[in-house]
Formats: structure tokens, C-alpha cells, sequence
């Protein structure tokens, strides 16, 4: 994987406040890191209205605790590995 990940705080962005962003990335230098447009693509968000999803993959995880595995990860980073 080489590239840029990015998190806008807004579930969407707008174009104008993507191409900002691209023009900061740019004058930042990150363009050969992969923040061009040309290098960037959008990922789909669910709604946060959406229903809950509990399907069978989700069963099997319950069933050979990844769930309670992530929590543990989840709570580790969160208090700096301590």
C-alpha cells in the first residue's frame, strides 16, 4: 500500500472543500505520496441511519471472539498501549 488515507470530520465533502484540501496536500509536498486527484478515489460511507447489520458473518465473529478481541485493541491504543 502506498498512498493517503483521509478522514474528513463531515461524513461528505463538498468538491470545493476537496479540491482544498488536494491544494493543500499539494503545497505540502504529499503529492508524490499519493494525494494527488488523479491518484485519490472516494470510499462509499454507510449511513449512520442505517439499520444495524447482523448476519451470519457477523454471528461467526461473535462465536470466535473478534469482537471482544477489537475491544481489547480498541482499549489498548486508546490508553497508549499501557
Amino acid at each position: 500500500f502506498e498512498g493517503i488515507n483521509v478522514m474528513s470530520r463531515n461524513p461528505t465533502m463538498t468538491n470545493e472543500e476537496l479540491d482544498a484540501m488536494h491544494k493543500r496536500a499539494e503545497k505540502a509536498g504529499m503529492y508524490s505520496y499519493g494525494a494527488s486527484p488523479e491518484q485519490m478515489h472516494s470510499v462509499a460511507r454507510r449511513p449512520v441511519s442505517a439499520p444495524e447489520i447482523d448476519n451470519n458473518w457477523q454471528a461467526m465473529w461473535r462465536a470466535i471472539g473478534v469482537d471482544q478481541l477489537l475491544e481489547l485493541v480498541t482499549k489498548s491504543i486508546e490508553d497508549g498501549g499501557r
